[in-house]
């Protein structure tokens, strides 16, 4: 029964999102613009802070990522039980040089803007 009802209401959505889709298509059929929905548009400032955010955010995952990809190497190294390499070690290192180096820059152009 509820399996039933949740694939009836997925249904139903999809078919609510198509209709929507198809309104935008089709703005000379009037009974389809029932469903259309028109974003808001936002001002150009509000979508410059927006996109300035972003690549903050941005920024700020690739030094994470640079920050846990040598955590997750040898982690992964242990629990599997072999040994760390050079090699891994090295490229691991490296990938996280130039993660963090990334997202420092990427961080650092957005801020002189």
């Amino acid at each position: 029964m509820y399996r039933t009802a949740q694939l009836v209401l997925v249904a139903i959505l999809a078919v609510v999102f198509g209709l929507s889709a198809l309104s935008r298509r089709f703005p000379h059929v009037a009974w389809l613009q029932v469903f259309r929905y028109d974003r808001p548009q936002l001002s150009q400032e509000h979508q410059a802070r927006m996109r300035q955010r972003s690549n903050i955010y941005a920024g700020v995952e690739l030094i994470l990522m640079g920050i846990i990809l040598p955590m997750v190497y040898f982690a992964g190294t242990v629990m599997f039980f072999n040994q760390p390499t050079t090699t891994g070690t090295v490229l691991s290192l490296g990938g996280s040089v130039l993660l963090i180096g990334l997202g420092a820059t990427a961080i650092w152009r957005n801020h002189r803007r």
